[in-house]
């Protein structure tokens, strides 16, 4: 069957409701394994203030969740943030956007392979007493991960269903029990205040808001089934909007819990602990029951590995689609799934993470990996937001709003600044920090081949972002 047809078919339509698309986004957010790491980073910055940034950067996820719901809700799309800001800020941004996606997502998927591989050896040595290598398991998930993504978004989308559920449901079991043990006489609402942070100032909250937006990036990615979906132009924007909710309220519980348990004075010894989470499940649950850090983290990398996936092979399709990367992209299997974009993600998830894994080891690919691909997401972010409000200004002017369209995502933007000054300008320029600078070099490679393509195939790079659903459903 022909590329051409292949199109006209599309990715499967109405394939999955919107609890399936909430657990699609969730698990990409990975809640679960962000407690394990990132929010502890952000704890060793903010301190006894962590609520406080947890519920700065839950208000600013949620403003820009309600902006991107409102382009679903207008041109549902596999491509997301490339075709949303195609239509609200050019061609040039479009193709800019999901190149920069592309890159993103082809880092965060060896990343999540790594971590996922390194805990299921752990989890596999502390429970059957068997030692498997790291990097052999990363092969075993990789596997996995492509052939559920060659069955289809809705086998998908049942694995991550599952696995949000069971992973959150642990976590959020100890923190209520962190809570009901302590009891109300240890909780305090000066984690609310920036002066309960370590050096009480303002640079101590705004350096851990990297942290706390990184803790909720992913949640836009249910945009990513907006041709997939059923009722999509309804669904998808409250799913989107529903992650970030559910999300908001399981890290204030879990960190809330981290925060009163530690007490004012003994966040650092917390933080210093080797895994802050299982001393926590140690000294609250029993020590005989560790292995359940292990298997919450694993099942959270499996859930986060398989619906990046998802994510990033939709957004190298629709690209395909629209012959902004190289068509046979746009090629689909016999399950209605991009055949040839999963080739390609699996190849690049082999060459750049089985390396890092085997020298470095799972977790330390994580954290350069993921290192690298923060600041296309920030990036991101704030483009998408400008584009909402361009695109109400001007395509769709007859809907504009002045809080959907303007205030909101304009708050979004303030939010988001904060984290992009903390990549540009950290307390210390160490190895980690000067990580996503990378990310500079392939913009500018982006910026060539969009002038390329410019010159070369004006019509066709004019209508980027303009292939997208337009009809309802």
């Amino acid at each position: 069957m022909g590329i051409g047809s292949q199109e006209a078919r599309g990715l499967a339509r109405g394939a999955i409701g919107s609890v399936r698309v909430v657990a699609f986004g969730t698990s990409i957010v990975a809640p679960a394994a962000s407690v394990v790491t990132v929010l502890i980073l952000m704890v060793s910055y903010a301190g006894f203030a962590s609520p406080l940034v947890v519920l700065i950067t839950f208000v600013g996820s949620l403003c820009c969740a309600i902006s991107i719901g409102q382009f679903a809700r207008q041109v549902p799309s596999a491509g997301w943030s490339y075709t949303y800001n195609s239509r609200g800020l050019g061609p040039v941004a479009g193709f800019l956007t999901g190149w920069m996606m592309v890159f993103a997502y082809a880092l965060f998927v060896p990343a999540g392979v790594g971590l996922t591989s390194a805990f299921a050896s752990q989890l596999v040595a502390s429970t059957v007493h068997v030692t498997i290598g790291g990097w052999v398991l990363f092969l075993v998930i990789l596997a996995l991960v492509g052939l559920v993504a060659y069955l289809g978004i809705s086998t998908s989308s049942s694995v991550d269903l599952l696995l949000v559920a069971g992973e959150m449901a642990v976590i959020a079991a100890l923190a209520i029990t962190i809570l009901v043990k302590i009891g109300p006489a240890h909780y305090s609402a000066a984690v609310f205040s920036p002066a309960s942070s370590p050096n009480q100032r303002i640079s101590d909250i705004t350096e851990a808001m990297i942290y706390g937006i990184t803790a909720f990036a992913g949640f836009e990615a249910a945009a990513a089934l907006g041709e997939e979906a059923r009722n999509t132009r309804r669904s998808v924007p409250a799913s989107i909007t529903g992650i970030v909710i559910l999300t908001g309220v399981f890290y204030l519980l879990a960190v809330c819990a981290e925060t009163f348990a530690a007490g004012r004075h003994d966040i650092v010894g917390l933080t210093g602990q080797v895994s802050p989470l299982g001393y926590l499940t140690s000294r609250y649950w029993s020590p005989s029951v560790l292995w359940t850090v292990d298997l919450v983290v694993f099942l959270a990398g499996l859930g986060f590995v398989i619906a990046a996936a998802n994510a990033a092979i939709r957004i190298m399709f629709t690209m395909g689609r629209e012959q902004a990367l190289p068509t046979p992209l746009a090629r689909l299997s016999r399950h209605q799934t991009p055949v040839v974009a999963i080739g390609c993600l699996v190849v690049l998830t082999l060459v750049i993470g089985l390396p890092l894994t085997y020298v470095y080891g799972g977790v330390p690919t994580f954290g350069y990996l993921a290192g690298i691909g923060g600041l296309p997401v920030v990036l991101i972010y704030l483009a998408v937001n400008i584009a909402v409000i361009r695109a109400f200004r001007t395509e769709f002017r007859d809907e504009f709003n002045l809080w959907r369209h303007l205030l909101i995502p304009a708050a979004a933007v303030l939010v988001f600044l904060f984290p992009l000054w903390g990549i540009f300008f950290p307390g210390s320029y160490t190895l980690t920090n000067l990580l996503p600078f990378i990310a500079f070099g392939w913009l500018i490679i982006g910026a060539v081949a969009a002038l390329f393509l410019r010159r070369r195939r004006p019509a066709t790079f004019g209508t980027l972002g303009g292939r997208s659903l337009r009809g309802g459903r």
